[in-house]
This record gives structure tokens, C-alpha cells and sequence, in this order.
């Protein structure tokens, strides 16, 4: 008899540590997830800052471009003006 109520003892404990053990496992499946989901969100964050950056780097390049553009594109005084 003594047998029988150690091995309902043990499985007892068994169940008891397996149901420990699953909740803890669905508890980090959970908290898993959840940093997946913040870390692609902040690599998505970075990936537009830097986007951002070389798109207003593009900018000023092409804004500084249309700019010595425009001082060749000047009238420039003939020298046939210059006769008189």
C-alpha cells in the first residue's frame, strides 16, 4: 500500500512540475513574440532614420548641383556687345 501512495505521490508531482514547466513555456513563447515584434519594429525605425538622412544628404547635393548650374546658366555678356 505504502507503494502504491508513493508512486501517486510522484506522479502527483510529476503533473504538477509538467504544468509548471508548460506555463512557463507559453509564457516565454508569449514574451518571444513580443520581442520579435519590437525588434523588427526598431529595425524598421532605424532603416527609415537612415533613409531619411541620406534622402536630405540628396537634397542638399542636388539643391547645391542646380545651384552651380544656375551660375553657368547666366547670361553671359557677348564680346560683340563691347563694340561700339
Amino acid at each position: 500500500m505504502e507503494v502504491i501512495t508513493g508512486y501517486a505521490d510522484h506522479r502527483t508531482e510529476l503533473e504538477d512540475r509538467i504544468r509548471s514547466l508548460e506555463s512557463e513555456q507559453t509564457a516565454l513563447l508569449t514574451e518571444i513574440g513580443s520581442l520579435k515584434e519590437r525588434l523588427a519594429t526598431l529595425e524598421l525605425e532605424r532603416h527609415a532614420a537612415s533613409l531619411s538622412n541620406e534622402l536630405e544628404a540628396l537634397r542638399t547635393e542636388k539643391a547645391v548641383l542646380e545651384e552651380k548650374i544656375g551660375t553657368y546658366s547666366s547670361p553671359v555678356v557677348s564680346a560683340e556687345s563691347y563694340h561700339v
